[in-house]
């Protein structure tokens, strides 16, 4: 096994750590400058709309036809009241008028101390340009409120739509920059990072950091060209600059003076062409440093997780060994008891053939028990069929001694009529025992659609004429549309027929009883609710009352009804559940899963 000696394990150690930190912090600089970009492109969008959106203003202004008005008549208060007006609700920080001699003649700010009226603004390439008939733009250091700002210009013609008309004035709109730095760090979401605009010169015009206001990135002068812009203000060098990151040399920083410190910083510039100006975002490379120090710190973690794994595989290798020892002296008890176990395996082959036979005879004896349960009910029942056979047995005898006498008078119109009322006595006996015959048949156990509404009304009828006997009413509730559900008639018939009889038998001792069965439909499941006006269920029976041999008769019964009946429910994928209800008596239910229209 190859044992690495501690030098190499601290070597590689720090050789891995190296190649972290440079992966770690190329993959944050990127990360942070493609943030810088988002912000970039962010704060472009809101220089360009909060300055670029005054640019048409002169000209539009320009048309008015007041301003001509009022300049032909020398109204110059009326100018100045005008101008200030159209400032504050354009939203910018001064609107002037400037004659052809450059003297501006009306402004916004004639009653501030700093009126720009009677100023000579004629030196400024803004007002230049739009003499000569062309809009103008400009930015500069104020020359009277030495504050800086984005000047745009337009001509004033005597004829605003003729193009070649003489220009009688110039109208220029300022814009103020320094409410648009304070604005920046909400609208662009800078969030820690600084921007600079630099102009033609590398000046910085534009910074959310004041003393980076006015200062250069080279050290090169000002061109007799530019230096106008600033009037007398001196535009001294910042002190930028460039260097490599020590980690990843491929990657750019500058070197910034912030405050008392030096910082370094990833630059993300974009052209602001419109303005001829440049815009750079700052992102702190500080900010790399917290998250270089936790890969930092989980690259250690690896490395110790991976020299435990390796020195624990080391230990498993030798305990490796030592259990091949013990799995080969294993292996000849094994085959020692291999023996035992075949003999095992053998007995449990027989033992489950005879668990088998012993299923197949305990699913005969269930039917047999299904079909005793039935046999039973019948049983409690043959009161009222005898009742219900004698009746008409008795009326056909009556009957046929009435048509022998009718005969023998030759009153063959009314011995008709008694032969029509034998046979209709007949059908009924036919029905009856054509009812009872279909209860007591065993299932044919095939599942189909089934009207649960027939199936109430027929086993209402097998139990009719018990009701009749102890004079129990019977309250039917059923919906107009006959509802359907997939199972075997009989049993369903004998479930309930079976919950019917338990009924009537807990209402013996009552008098003007009645016995409620109502169908109702909700949520895709038929409920079938059967109320009787017993005494109701003693409530330490009712978690026991469907269990197998459980019966609460103090004579009769062996306990078997109900817990067939629930068997026989769960097996069409219903349940069968039962309460004592607020109102007195027990109420059982039985839920069956709605059988869809289409279905049926």
């Amino acid at each position: 096994m190859l044992r690495l000696p501690r030098p190499a394990l601290l070597l590689c150690y720090l050789l891995l750590l190296l190649l972290t930190a440079a992966a770690c912090q190329h993959w944050i600089y990127q990360d942070l400058r493609a943030q810088a970009a988002s912000q970039s492109n962010n704060l472009a969008a809101f220089l360009r709309y909060s300055i670029g959106r005054h640019a048409t203003l002169p000209a539009k202004l320009g048309q008015s036809p007041l301003l001509q008005q009022w300049l032909a008549q020398s109204d110059i208060t009326a100018l100045n009241q005008y101008l200030a007006e159209l400032q504050q609700s354009a939203g910018v920080a001064d609107l002037y008028l400037v004659g052809n001699d450059g003297l501006v003649l009306a402004s916004s700010n004639s009653l501030e101390t700093t009126s720009y009226v009677g100023r000579d603004f004629g030196f400024r390439p803004y007002v230049q340009a739009a003499l000569a008939g062309n809009s103008g733009f400009y930015y500069a250091l104020g020359h009277t409120s030495g504050m800086r700002g984005v000047y745009y210009s337009a001509p004033l013609r005597q004829d605003a739509t003729n193009l070649a008309s003489a220009v009688l004035a110039v109208l220029v709109a300022k814009v103020d920059l320094e409410p648009l730095e304070l604005q920046q760090q909400q609208i662009a979401g800078l969030k820690g990072s600084h921007f600079i605009v630099t102009g033609q010169s590398n000046e910085i015009f534009l910074s959310d950091v004041p003393e980076w206001r006015l200062t250069k990135l080279d050290n090169a002068a000002l061109s007799s060209s530019e230096q106008p812009r600033y009037l007398t203000k001196a535009i001294t060098p910042l002190g930028q600059t460039e260097r490599r990151a020590l980690l990843t040399p491929w990657q750019q920083l500058w070197q910034m003076p912030l405050g008392d410190n030096r910082q370094n910083y990833l630059a993300q510039s974009q052209q602001l062409s419109e303005f001829g100006w440049q815009l750079t975002v700052l992102t702190p490379a500080t900010d790399a440093y917290q998250q270089l120090s936790a890969a930092l710190l989980l690259t250690t973690l690896l490395f110790v997780i991976l020299l435990l794994g390796w020195r624990l595989q080391r230990e498993r290798q030798k305990r490796t060994a030592q259990l091949e020892l013990h799995a080969r002296q294993l292996e000849q008890r094994v085959i020692a008891r291999t023996a035992d176990l075949a003999a095992s395996n053998q007995q449990l082959v027989a033992q489950i053939q005879q668990r088998e036979q012993t299923e197949t005879a305990l699913a005969q004896t269930e039917q047999e028990l299904v079909q005793a349960a039935k046999l039973a009910t019948i049983g409690s029942l043959s009161a009222s069929l005898n009742h219900e056979l004698n009746q008409p047995l008795t009326a056909l005898s009556s009957y046929s001694q009435t048509t022998v006498k009718m005969l023998d008078k030759a009153m063959y119109s009314e011995a008709k009529q008694n032969l029509h009322a034998m046979q209709q006595l007949i059908a009924r006996l036919s029905n009856i025992v054509a009812q009872f015959k279909d209860f007591s048949r065993k299932s044919a156990g095939k599942n189909q659609p089934v009207d649960v509404n027939k199936l109430v009304l027929d086993a209402v009828g097998l139990v009719h004429h018990q009701c009749q006997r102890q004079g129990v009413k019977v309250r039917l509730q059923l919906p107009e549309a006959p509802p359907q559900v997939l199972g075997d008639p009989i049993q369903l018939e004998q479930v309930l027929v079976n919950l019917l009889t338990n009924a009537l038998q807990a209402m013996q001792q009552q008098t003007d009883a009645a016995l409620a069965v109502a169908v109702k439909t909700t949520d895709g499941q038929v409920q079938i609710l059967l109320k009787d006006q017993g005494p109701g269920i003693e409530p330490h029976h009712l978690e026991r009352i469907f269990e197998a041999f459980f019966t609460t008769k103090q004579r009769d019964g062996l306990g078997l009804g109900l817990s067939i009946s629930q068997r026989i429910i769960q097996s069409f994928a219903g349940k069968l559940e039962v309460r004592n209800h607020p109102q007195g008596g027990a109420e059982f239910c039985v839920t069956l899963p709605l059988l869809p229209m289409e279905a049926c």
